[in-house]
């Protein structure tokens, strides 16, 4: 805890404090080793059951296939421990009709250590800068990857913005926050508001990714990019900052460094920032919605078949159900998928 302490004894905005705990260090949360599944302090998506994978490659296999590519290139941003990417390639691979190359961008070291070992049997390559990375017929994903940049709160006090601080109170020996009023907000994000609206919550590293992924959709029409993500989609904006620490949220100051910090996305301004780089089609769907709608359910009954016992079917029911009950992952979760396509 000192580590990041000892970083933040002078005011720092709330997007630099997030930064600190989670990536800036070796000692930051995303350098641990144990981070996802029950083991860790959250669970995603590939934990729950191999086939969210197997779905996501039977929707890139029918976009390529429909195109009438065999030939084509898979980019995952943020792969985690690489489980998805596993079950991915091994679904992918029992396709003879198509061919396939899968690379990684991955910004922690600690996870791509992971990463390389969970996927030594597959000829999975990593690359380190989107903008020089430049391939046709490119499906680009990522699954729970947008929550995790670092975000800023912006508040409307008394007609006057202001933003929030992190600091250390050496009096009672603890992390708080503030808000100070600032001169002028960015018009990167402002320009993409509702005028109305009276508190922002964004990353602004989100526009230079955002921007990058842009570029590689718009390079060849074929390009595509798909997001899995908690989040809402709405002109205004909620704040939704919270940690995670053993599958329990807790404040965001509690044991920096060891907790995640997180928050939903709002798919509105994802889809603002695509719009104003000139990529209007895209659609948001609920994770429930695009799953079904890639056959999640025909594949829960033929994999029920090759189990024996009646408990292995209904752990397999349950987790397929965690994905798509909307009162479960089903809602909560969306999905983004932009295309070069008018």
């Amino acid at each position: 805890m000192s580590n990041i302490i000892d970083k933040i004894k002078k005011k720092i905005p709330l997007d630099q404090y997030i930064n600190l705990c989670l990536y800036k260090y070796k000692y930051s949360y995303y350098e641990k080793n144990i981070i996802f599944g029950p083991r860790g302090d959250f669970v995603t998506s590939p934990y729950i059951s191999s086939i969210f994978g197997e779905v996501i490659s039977v929707h890139i296999l029918n976009y390529f296939l429909s195109r009438g590519i065999t030939k084509c290139n898979l980019l995952e941003i943020g792969a985690g421990e690489g489980i998805m990417a596993k079950d991915i390639i091994k679904t992918l691979q029992k396709f003879k009709k198509i061919e396939f190359k899968y690379f990684i961008l991955e910004k922690s070291k600690n996870l791509i250590k992971l990463q390389k070992k969970n996927l030594k049997e597959f000829n999975v390559k990593w690359i380190d800068n989107l903008e020089k990375f430049n391939k046709r017929n490119l499906f680009i994903l990522s699954n729970e990857l947008l929550d995790s940049f670092p975000v800023k709160h912006l508040k409307k006090i008394h007609k006057k913005w202001h933003e929030k601080y992190i600091f250390f109170d050496n009096k009672q020996k603890e992390i708080k926050s503030k808000y100070f009023e600032i001169k002028k907000i960015p018009n990167s994000i402002l320009s993409l508001c509702n005028e109305k609206v009276n508190f922002i919550e964004y990353s602004p590293k989100i526009f230079k990714f955002l921007n990058n992924v842009s570029k590689l959709i718009k390079k060849h029409k074929d390009n595509c990019f798909l997001a899995i993500d908690y989040g809402y989609c709405d002109d205004y904006f909620k704040n939704t900052l919270q940690a995670l620490k053993k599958h329990k949220k807790v404040s965001i100051f509690h044991d920096p460094g060891k907790t995640d910090i997180t928050y939903l996305v709002n798919f509105k301004l994802i889809n603002q920032i695509f719009k104003k780089n000139g990529l209007t089609n895209a659609y948001n769907i609920s994770q429930s919605t695009f799953l079904k709608k890639n056959g999640i359910l025909v594949r829960l009954e033929h994999a029920k078949k090759n189990l024996i016992s009646s408990k292995s079917k209904a752990k397999l029911e349950m987790a397929v159900n965690r994905l798509i009950d909307p009162r479960q992952m089903g809602n909560l979760f969306k999905v983004l998928k932009v295309t070069n396509e008018n």
